[in-house]
């Protein structure tokens, strides 16, 4: 499976300035970090910075994608706001949720109509494999969101692969109910380790080293070049130490479409702030794509896209994600293979001449 289809992330990064936009964390300031990346954005009840009430006459769509803690569900909430405050036709929901699995079962009782999903489920929902088998829905992708490469640390002095894992070894490869878990839990088997799983919500796992209670946290760089507040407090609580991977887990992984794994460099200004990095980094990649069932109907879906589209410079304001939908070629940047795109999606990808041949077409039920 081609992760990288359409224009290559870095291409895309360089050629669009968003570097020099202030998108790289060592170009904001503490707050500015804090406000936008970590902890959300409103009350705290999943309501909060959506853009006031639902007009009488609106589509309702719940849309959940991470914890309360995390950049994703601040940015959520920008999207929403965009959008809510541009329309009428279409109010958009923006909740947390316990991440992509805890989506795509939220999905599949009907609580939610959009959720941001990861490559793997989507992928497995849409085959109908294990352990997805009985979802009642076919996932329709709507935009390309984020890339985040994850990576594992440690505080454990000394501890430099993952090989210094030991069984009783408490990691966290995200939290429970992450889709992103499987696909860490995959990529440490790889490497022959066994250890102790244990969860801890993101925002939690500094004070969980600090404490002595967890060996290993998964982190991630956004989109290759920024972090999360919960990151930046961990690295201030604890020496972070960054695991790297033996090459025999390299190979396993790279020749497995659902844990891609590919080597980067992490922005000089963020790695002074790790206690060790290895001399070659890699990042178990996943691309992020929000979605729709196939019940939702076409028009507010385009609605929906439109707005965003047409008050992107506004959106971008809202959160470093939304930096990077200025330039239409992101919305369709590592759209999963197989899986369909939803119609409305698809006109929309059409108009701007980002649609591409491989791509399908999906269908919906009204």
């Amino acid at each position: 499976m081609d992760q990288n289809r359409g224009v290559n992330r870095r291409t895309f990064i360089g050629a669009s300035g968003i570097a020099g936009v202030g998108i790289l964390a060592g170009c904001l300031d503490t707050d500015d970090v804090e406000d936008d990346v970590g902890n959300g954005i409103g009350d705290g009840n999943g309501n909060g910075g959506n853009g006031g009430d639902a007009p009488d006459d609106a589509e309702d769509l719940v849309m959940v994608t991470s914890g309360e803690e995390t950049g994703t569900y601040a940015a959520s909430q920008g999207i929403a706001a965009t959008v809510n405050q541009n329309t009428d036709e279409v109010f958009i929901d923006a909740r947390p949720s316990g991440g992509t699995d805890d989506n795509v079962g939220m999905m599949n009782r009907g609580e939610a109509e959009i959720g941001y999903l990861q490559h793997r489920s989507s992928i497995l929902i849409n085959d109908g494999e294990e352990p997805y088998d009985e979802i009642d829905f076919t996932p329709q992708q709507l935009f390309h969101h984020s890339d985040l490469p994850w990576l594992l640390v440690t505080p454990n002095e000394d501890w430099e692969t993952v090989e210094d894992i030991e069984p009783d070894s408490r990691v966290s490869p995200t939290p429970s109910g992450s889709g992103s878990a499987p696909v860490l839990e995959q990529a440490l088997d790889y490497a022959g380790v066994e250890f102790d799983r244990v969860s801890y919500e993101f925002g939690e796992q500094a004070g969980a080293m600090q404490e002595g209670e967890l060996d290993v946290a998964a982190i991630t760089v956004s989109n290759f070049e920024f972090e999360a507040a919960w990151i930046q407090e961990m690295k201030q609580v604890v020496d972070t130490r960054i695991l790297g991977w033996p090459d025999d887990a390299v190979d396993e992984m790279e020749d497995d479409e659902i844990v891609p794994a590919e080597p980067f460099e992490i922005p000089d200004d963020l790695a002074e702030g790790y206690a060790y990095v290895p001399d070659q980094v890699y990042g178990i990649n996943i691309p992020y794509n929000f979605v729709a069932t196939d019940e939702v109907p076409y028009d507010p879906v385009y609605e929906m896209l439109e707005v965003m589209w047409d008050n992107r410079e506004e959106m971008a304001e809202t959160h470093l994600y939304q930096e990077y939908m200025v330039d239409a070629e992101w919305w369709a940047t590592r759209m999963y293979d197989g899986v369909p795109i939803h119609p409305a999606a698809a006109d929309f990808f059409e108009e701007r001449d980002i649609w591409q041949d491989d791509f399908v077409r999906g269908e919906i039920e009204n």
